[in-house]
């Protein structure tokens, strides 16, 4: 990459969404409530991005639930029965005119700064920069997006295709193999996401033993 390509990403690529909009059924609550010693674990994402993009949009049904946060609220602009992190993401990309974000979930709780500004020197020239984390894992959900994936998920919506990864065939994509994800986080903390109540619980531990020995 040239020394122009990354001024551009500098000035440009200041946009960061998260997601909220999952109904959290195994947990019954909001995933982005939990409360991580005093604080929300959405509050947290947000500080933390907030280190890097100078804008954030949070996407969710219930915006009542985040207003006290420094971000931007959008909803889901695709009307379908069926909810999906993709009519998400088609959310958060059709509320900025910046030319690509980064997107993450809403329940990550170990997001690595240094691993999402490495993804982000890829972001001014590919439609999608990916974690591929081997075989036909993929984490779509801590990834780059440009503006122009907006009409193509669009068309996958219409045809009830849902998941994030079919709309990867027609995109350029940087996929960030499992060698430059070693490099700045090496046990892949930064994809852990809470989905139970005991995933709640090793997250929680994660966090003191990190304080622990710090």
């Amino acid at each position: 990459m040239n020394d122009s390509r990354v001024t551009q990403f500098h000035r440009e690529c200041r946009g960061a969404i998260i997601l909220a909009g999952g109904d959290s059924k195994r947990l019954g609550r909001p995933k982005a409530l939990l409360d991580f010693n005093g604080r929300t674990l959405i509050s947290m994402l947000v500080e933390r991005l907030g280190k890097i993009f100078s804008d954030i949009t949070v996407v969710t049904d219930r915006p009542e639930l985040y207003r006290d946060l420094p971000v931007h609220l959008t909803g889901d602009l695709l009307k379908h029965e069926e909810k999906s992190p993709l009519r998400g993401i088609h959310a958060g990309l059709s509320s900025s005119a910046y030319p690509y974000q980064f997107v993450a979930a809403c329940d990550m709780p170990f997001l690595n700064l240094e691993l999402i500004k490495y993804m982000a020197r890829f972001a001014p020239i590919y439609d999608a920069v990916v974690p591929h984390v081997g075989g036909e894992y993929y984490q779509p959900l801590h990834a780059f997006y440009k503006r122009s994936c907006i009409g193509i998920i669009e068309r996958q919506v219409n045809r009830g295709q849902f998941k994030v990864s079919e709309f990867y065939r027609t995109l350029e994509i940087r996929f960030i193999k499992p060698p430059e994800i070693a490099r700045f986080d090496p046990d892949q903390e930064s994809f852990i996401n809470i989905n139970t109540w005991e995933d709640y619980e090793q997250a929680l531990q994660m966090m003191a033993g990190r304080k622990e020995t710090s």
